[in-house]
């Protein structure tokens, strides 16, 4: 099957997404709690069977791996990762910075993934070896070569433990907005749609599962970025994570080397 094929069923398991999640966003204003039956609950996974029972009807053969209801048939050729809701107290709290999250990988390489931001209607696509867009517009990251010059973005300080919160905290020291807070918080999976168009540079998480940035890998590399493990490593599909993403090669060599060289 052609790439432009995959994008097309992409879009569309996005568009499902949707209209799914504008169905029970901000339904009677109220905090609810994930784990019940609340109308964010019901969103995830409502979402997800949607997009499964289309994966599975279209491409009976591929893979799903999934937030809400497990895997299935993982280890083939081609497999789908799916987070119907990323930015969960941002649906709650009716935030729209929240977003479905959809990737494809190739024998284990992610070779398309989709942002898609369902209330603002933005969707970002990157698709390996073809570029990166926002709502069909190619786009690119910013030039910033330097982590003085570096807009800064992450989920939560609260998220630091140990020694991971001693080398966030130097890095923030660095950061272009530094002496005025610093850290750009709370985006989740906007933030990296942010970073690959232009608008933030550098986003430092110290775990994330494998459906919370699958499909952020693409997005970032094909415009321009450099998305890695803390050490600089490819992220692997199979563990959770500590993340590093950069506007450019640059940023992120200079990242990894003052990590490296920070001594406790």
């Amino acid at each position: 099957m052609k790439h432009q094929e995959f994008v097309n069923f992409a879009n569309y398991l996005a568009d499902i997404a949707t209209a799914i999640s504008k169905k029970y966003y901000r339904v009677d204003n109220q905090e609810v709690a994930k784990d019940d039956d609340s109308p964010v609950t019901i969103a995830d996974k409502e979402i997800e069977l949607k997009i499964r029972q289309a994966i599975q009807q279209q491409f009976p053969n591929h893979g799903i791996i999934g937030e809400e209801y497990g895997n299935h048939q993982e280890d083939a050729d081609f497999v789908w990762i799916i987070d119907p809701i990323d930015g969960t107290s941002s649906f709650i709290v009716g935030r729209p910075i929240f977003g479905n999250l959809i990737a494809l990988t190739h024998h284990q390489k992610v070779i398309l993934g989709i942002i898609n931001q369902p209330i603002n209607q933005e969707r970002w696509l990157g698709v390996e070896g073809f570029g990166s867009w926002f709502n069909g517009q190619k786009i690119q990251t910013r030039n910033c070569q330097k982590i003085s010059q570096a807009v800064l973005s992450s989920s939560s300080p609260y998220f630091f433990k140990a020694q991971n919160k001693v080398i966030f905290e130097k890095i923030c020291e660095l950061t272009k907005y530094q002496k005025i807070g610093g850290v750009v918080y709370g985006g989740d999976c906007y933030a990296y749609g942010c970073l690959a168009s232009g608008f933030v540079d550098l986003i430092i998480e110290p775990e994330l599962k494998v459906y919370d940035f699958a499909s952020h890998i693409p997005i970032i590399e094909n415009a321009g970025g450099v998305i890695t493990d803390w050490d600089g490593n490819q992220l692997k599909l199979q563990s959770n994570t500590k993340l590093i993403a950069s506007a450019t090669p640059q940023l992120h060599n200079e990242v990894l080397k003052f990590i490296r060289n920070i001594e406790f």
